[in-house]
């Protein structure tokens, strides 16, 4: 695919589609306040990439010192947080919506929602010193993604602690919890992320698509429900496409596969 770059949102999100993956940049230096319009321009770039067939994966960084500090202050207040809520509920229902693997790479501080959003990669990377936290308690509020989803990724009890306390912690104990995939020097996070974003390149876009679909559909059910769903999957949908037959005559071949997307 050739490079394509487009702004959206004033320029609040960078797009910039490449090798089959679309990089998304935080754009609001120095630190990246998740106000209305940058959840906005983030949903849609991130609705864009999910219809664009040939990608194969989606990957958020962010400019500035901070990969976000947060949503704006000034839009919890009670007469706008209803404006404010329904873009941040859009933002995370777009998420959710994506087909498509999503790698995140974060530098400096992902607070309050910066953090809500750092939790919803399926692989996030993150430097040395990247910190993580929820201290918006500290201010009145509590975090509608962080109560909702923390506690089946770090389980309820450090979930409790890490919404209720407000404290911040390292990128090391945020691996420890199992969150963060992988703690990189500063100047190795660009080169970690494209490290992974290569691996799923070898991968046709059409299957990566179905595997994410996949584990979001049988997420949370009895592994003998979610087994047998996933194997009707397999049987019925993954059989009937081109990419098996090209996938096994590459390997017998012993070349690469020349993916159909079909």
């Amino acid at each position: 695919m050739t490079a394509e770059k487009m702004e959206t949102g004033q320029s609040l999100v960078l797009v910039d589609k490449r090798e089959d993956v679309a990089y998304l940049t935080l754009n609001a230096p120095p630190v990246n306040i998740m106000t209305a319009g940058m959840m906005g321009a983030l949903q849609t770039a991130l609705e864009e990439a999910g219809q664009d067939p040939a990608l194969k994966a989606v990957a958020i960084s962010a400019c500035g010192k901070a990969f976000s500090a947060g949503a704006d202050v000034g839009e919890h207040h009670p007469q706008k947080a209803k404006t404010m809520i329904g873009s941040f509920s859009r933002l995370f229902q777009a998420i959710d919506q994506l087909e498509l693997p999503l790698v995140m790479a974060v530098d400096g501080a992902a607070l309050g929602a910066g953090f809500e959003l750092a939790m919803m990669a399926d692989v996030l990377l993150a430097s040395q010193r990247a910190t993580f936290g929820q201290p918006e308690i500290r201010l009145g509020f509590f975090a509608p993604v962080g109560v909702a989803f923390l506690p089946a990724l770090v389980g309820r009890a450090k979930a409790l602690e890490i919404t209720c306390s407000g404290r911040t912690y390292s990128a090391q104990e945020m691996a420890t919890c199992g969150l963060v995939s992988r703690v990189v020097p500063v100047e190795e996070l660009t080169s970690s992320l494209e490290d992974i974003l290569g691996d799923f390149r070898k991968a046709s876009p059409l299957i990566l698509r179905m595997n994410v679909r996949t584990l979001k559909k049988v997420q949370g059910m009895p592994f003998e429900e979610g087994r047998r769903e996933a194997e009707r999957i397999f049987l019925t949908e993954l059989m009937a496409t081109e990419e098996v037959l090209e996938g096994i005559a590459s390997f017998y071949e012993k070349r690469r596969p020349r993916w159909k997307n079909r």
